[in-house]
């Protein structure tokens, strides 16, 4: 059983991973769970490798998976610091307003931008706050809807599946797009098939009359045109240039994922 202990521990790492950069489920908790897997692994293995060395028995299988536990913990390490400057700077918008919150604020006052506490917290994938927010049942209607938009736009399907079952019209525009176009101009495959599961017009246009399957067609995110078009997705319709979604197309997988299925 013991032989099978760091295999199985490595695979877990790598689901957990996998879900990281997936984007499923909370990456910091992810970034947690894996360093710490990781640091307790390659402790007790190393321990192992000296244990077993002193008493002068094989521990060369030791010494790798502690190399094997170290270089994926640095990586996960390197993944946990990763931002990007709007990261950065909307992580920054998070704290300082939950910290009015926790004072007595108002979570779904919105800013110059139209930004609040909860879009904020949808936009970065904190799920566990957005339930916190949603559970005072005092979330306006604007403040949900831009709250799935961000959401969607950055492939949070753990905070869509706790904004969409409150009774928020998946069809309903927020600005000048749709939930669905949001995702599909982003790529956002597994957002797109969570929108569609939950109703969504596969061929309701934004404000320019731009359909998600042109927005992912632009995108060239072939993965998500194919899904439209196996939703029923017209193919032909145009935008409000007269231009169809595959005259938007740059490469085969798009073209390819453009022919609808056979009857």
């Amino acid at each position: 059983m013991k032989d099978y202990c760091n295999p199985l521990l490595l695979l877990i790492i790598v689901v957990l991973l996998a879900c990281r950069v997936s984007g499923v489920g909370e990456a910091d908790s992810l970034d947690m769970w894996v360093l710490v897997l990781c640091t307790t692994a390659f402790v007790v293995n190393a321990a192992l490798s000296v244990a077993r060395s002193v008493t002068q028995r094989k521990s060369v299988m030791n010494v790798v998976w502690s190399v094997v536990y170290l270089m994926v913990g640095s990586c996960a390490w390197v993944m946990s610091g990763q931002q990007s400057p709007e990261d950065d700077v909307e992580y920054a918008a998070l704290l300082q307003w939950e910290e009015v919150y926790r004072n007595g604020g108002n979570p779904f006052a919105a800013d110059e931008n139209g930004d609040c506490l909860l879009s904020v917290a949808a936009s970065l994938g904190k799920t566990p706050l957005v339930k916190e927010l949603l559970a005072t049942g005092k979330a306006p209607t604007e403040s949900l809807g831009e709250a799935a938009r961000r959401a969607a736009e950055n492939g949070r399907c753990a905070v869509l599946e706790v904004i969409l079952p409150t009774g928020l019209d998946v069809n309903r525009p927020v600005g000048s797009t749709t939930l669905l176009c949001a995702a599909a101009q982003n790529g956002r495959k597994e957002a797109c098939e969570l929108l569609l599961l939950h109703g969504a017009d596969v061929n309701m246009t934004d404000e320019d009359g731009t359909t998600p399957l042109i927005h992912a067609v632009i995108a060239d995110a072939a993965p998500v045109v194919a899904l439209l078009v196996r939703s029923g997705a017209d193919v032909a319709r145009t935008d409000a240039d007269g231009r169809s979604a595959a005259s938007y197309s740059r490469s085969a997988e798009v073209d390819a994922a453009l022919i609808p299925p056979a009857p």
